[in-house]
């Protein structure tokens, strides 16, 4: 039986706040770019790269600052944060004027009216997804199981303005970045591919994400794609409670923040993956 090789390296991610950071995301990836540098083999771009569980973008958009988009494929099963991540893409504009026209009206009770409404048509959807997540507690983006935005509003009733700067720039860079609103399950018979797999926190009892996979499904998946992609996971959970193959690199991260908004003492993650990053294509 293969041996679950462990890195004694240890990686700190002390600031999230880089080019590749859109909107405040449990989890989210933006300060991970230079793990990615080390760990995302360079030749990935070659072929497609696919981020399966899209969330805040962070991973897909680090891949087109870094290959460009025509080949990055954004997923998430969840309408709103494709939407959203479509006018990002295709109308930035439009949706930094919606952002400003939320921003004029801003206060508790508003919050709470957009809260309520629509948050997938077009883009006015994408519009009132974005003030809400600026101006969300703690960055706590949570949805209901029917894709209702329910995190409270953040304690200062002040609405913070936009990087405009950093919105456009990564406007710009996912120009050709494809955009789908799939299930997980239905990227199964990928081949030759780069896959990405950042699930919402399996095994956890905070109710921060809706559409969080059982663990049974999520190890499958993993089976399955590793034999014809290449693949790599980021997660709370420790390798086997998640049936991450015996075969699987594993990589600790140390983090300088704590997760699901938790006080934690050296908090951690893992990036796990199925090939040496360090094996390169000549």
């Amino acid at each position: 039986m293969a041996v679950m090789s462990q890195s004694v390296r240890r990686y700190e991610v002390r600031n999230g706040r880089n080019r590749c950071h859109l909107i405040p995301y449990i989890g989210n990836k933006s300060g991970f770019s230079d793990i990615f540098d080390e760990l995302v083999p360079g030749d990935a771009g070659n072929g497609k790269i696919v981020d399966v569980f899209g969330g805040s973008g962070a991973f897909a958009i680090y891949c087109c600052f870094r290959f460009g988009s025509d080949r990055v494929v954004y997923n998430d099963n969840n309408p709103v944060l494709t939407n959203f991540m479509a006018f990002v893409r295709d109308d930035v504009a439009g949706l930094i004027e919606e952002y400003e026209g939320h921003k004029s009206a801003s206060s508790p009770d508003y919050f709470l009216r957009v809260r309520t409404e629509s948050l997938t048509d077009g883009l006015r959807g994408a519009g009132r997804f974005l003030y809400l997540a600026k101006n969300a507690f703690s960055g706590k983006i949570r949805f209901n199981k029917k894709n209702g935005f329910n995190a409270p509003m953040r304690k200062s009733a002040k609405c913070p303005s936009l990087s405009e700067e950093r919105l456009r720039a990564i406007s710009d860079v996912v120009g050709k970045m494809a955009i789908t609103n799939k299930s997980f399950e239905e990227f199964q018979d990928t081949r030759d591919a780069f896959l990405y797999l950042d699930p919402p926190y399996m095994n956890n009892t905070n109710a921060h994400y809706n559409g969080v996979p059982a663990t049974e499904s999520f190890a499958r998946f993993v089976r399955a794609t590793t034999l014809h992609n290449r693949v790599m996971i980021s997660e709370q959970n420790e390798p086997d409670a998640i049936g991450i193959p015996e075969s699987f690199r594993i990589y600790r991260i140390a983090l300088r923040r704590s997760l699901q908004y938790v006080t934690q003492k050296d908090s951690a993650e893992i990036i796990a993956t199925n090939y040496d990053p360090h094996e390169r294509a000549r």
